[in-house]
């Protein structure tokens, strides 16, 4: 549902470990696109993974008030919420 490059503006969290080898990444950030990353060429920040019998979604986008009035975010969301709580695949 999101286009192969989406350009926004938030806030980027570099993350103490990268999650890429456990979990299914979707989303990843650009760093040569701003100051500040520490993560390298492969930047996670939205993924999914199964989790004790059910299912984890997590985003680090959505720190703007403008976020939520992005339609492709909510879609974000809304997909995530839709797998987390087993409505989709």
């Amino acid at each position: 549902m999101l286009p192969a490059a989406w350009e926004r503006t938030d806030e980027w969290y570099n993350f103490r470990t990268n999650p890429r080898n456990t979990v299914h990444v979707l989303l990843t950030v650009d760093e040569n696109t701003y100051r500040g990353g520490e993560m390298g060429k492969f930047h996670p920040i939205a993924w999914y993974h199964s989790f004790d019998g059910g299912r984890a979604w997590y985003t680090a986008m959505g720190h703007t008030s403008e976020s939520y009035h992005e339609p492709l975010f909510l879609a974000h969301l809304r997909g995530g919420i839709l797998y987390a709580a087993g409505v989709e695949k």
